[in-house]
C-alpha cells in the first residue's frame, strides 16, 4: 500500500463518518483547505493505496472495507455512476440497464449512461464509458433510483433497447431481454412510455417480437400507437436482408423466425 499520511486518513475517515460515498476534487480542496496541487498529491496517494477510486476526472469514490483496492464499478455500478454523474441528470440505460435488471446473459463491458450533456470522460472506473444524449424532458421517463444513481426501470430499459437495437447488441439481445423480463413487464406502462417518448417504432419492434415469439407476458397485449404507411426494420442496418415481414406491426425481420426463437428458448 502506498504511503498515506494522517491528513489523508483523517480525510477518508471524515467522509465515512459523514456518510459520504463519493466526492469531487473541488469538495476535497474545500474540506482540506489546501492548494489544488497539494490536494491532487494527497488524492493520488489515496488512489494508489486503494482507499479511494477515481471514477473519472475530478470525481472519486470512497472504498468500503472489504473491497479496498478494487474498482468502484466492480463493486457497484450505481456507486461509480453516482460519483461521476452526481451533478447531471442521468440514467443507467440501454445494455447497462438490461444487465442491472439481470435480463441478459452476456453484459457489455462498456457502461452506457443516458445523460442531458455529453461528458468528456472515455472511461468510468477503468471501464469504457458511452454517454447517450437525451433531452431534459424525457431523461426521467421510466427512471428509478438505484443507490445514489438512477436506472431505467424494466419497461424503459426494453424501450431503450428497442429504440436503438445497435446499442444493446441487436435484435437477438432484445428478444432475450423480453423473454427474461416475463411478467415483470407492464403492457400499459410500455405503451405510455412509448407515447411520452414518441417512440412508436420501438413499441412496434417489441410488439412484433412478443407476438411472433409468443412471449406470454406481452403477446397479443400491445397495439401500435398509430397506423403507418411504411415498414421499419427490426434491426436497422444498411443492406440487411428481409427474411420475414410482420404484416400487423409492419416490421421487417433480417433473421428467420426460428433463429430468434432459439435465442429465446435455448
Amino acid at each position: 500500500m502506498a504511503c498515506v499520511n494522517n491528513i489523508g486518513l483523517e480525510f477518508v475517515d471524515d467522509l465515512v463518518a459523514d456518510g459520504r460515498t463519493h466526492f469531487t476534487f473541488a469538495e476535497a480542496c474545500a474540506r482540506l483547505g489546501r492548494s489544488p496541487g497539494a490536494t491532487a498529491n494527497m488524492l493520488r496517494r489515496l488512489v494508489h493505496s486503494g482507499l479511494v477510486d477515481r471514477v473519472r476526472r475530478g470525481h472519486y469514490v470512497v472504498r468500503s472495507l472489504g473491497v479496498l483496492g478494487t474498482r468502484a464499478v466492480a463493486e457497484s455500478l450505481p456507486l461509480a455512476v453516482a460519483a461521476a454523474f452526481a451533478d447531471l441528470p442521468h440514467r443507467i440505460a440501454y445494455r447497462s440497464a438490461l444487465d442491472e435488471h439481470d435480463l441478459i446473459s452476456h453484459p457489455s463491458r462498456t457502461v452506457q449512461i443516458a445523460c442531458t450533456r455529453r461528458v468528456r470522460a472515455a472511461q468510468l472506473s477503468g471501464r469504457p464509458l458511452r454517454t447517450i444524449l437525451e433531452a431534459e424532458g424525457v431523461i426521467d421517463v421510466g427512471s428509478q433510483p438505484r443507490g445514489d444513481s438512477n436506472v431505467s426501470d424494466i419497461d424503459r430499459a426494453l424501450l431503450d433497447a428497442a429504440a436503438r437495437p445497435e446499442l444493446v447488441g441487436g435484435a437477438a439481445v432484445l428478444a432475450e431481454a423480453l423473454a427474461s423480463a416475463g411478467s415483470k413487464t407492464d403492457p400499459q406502462r410500455l405503451t405510455y412510455y412509448a407515447a411520452r417518448l414518441n417512440w412508436a417504432p420501438a413499441l412496434c419492434r417489441i410488439g412484433s417480437l412478443a407476438d411472433a415469439l409468443e412471449l406470454g407476458a406481452l403477446a397479443g397485449k400491445l397495439s401500435p400507437l398509430s397506423s403507418r404507411g411504411f415498414d421499419i426494420a427490426l434491426e436497422p442496418r444498411a443492406g440487411a436482408p428481409i427474411a420475414w415481414r410482420d404484416a400487423r406491426w409492419r416490421v421487417r425481420w433480417a433473421q428467420p423466425l426460428d433463429e430468434l426463437a432459439n435465442v429465446v428458448w435455448q
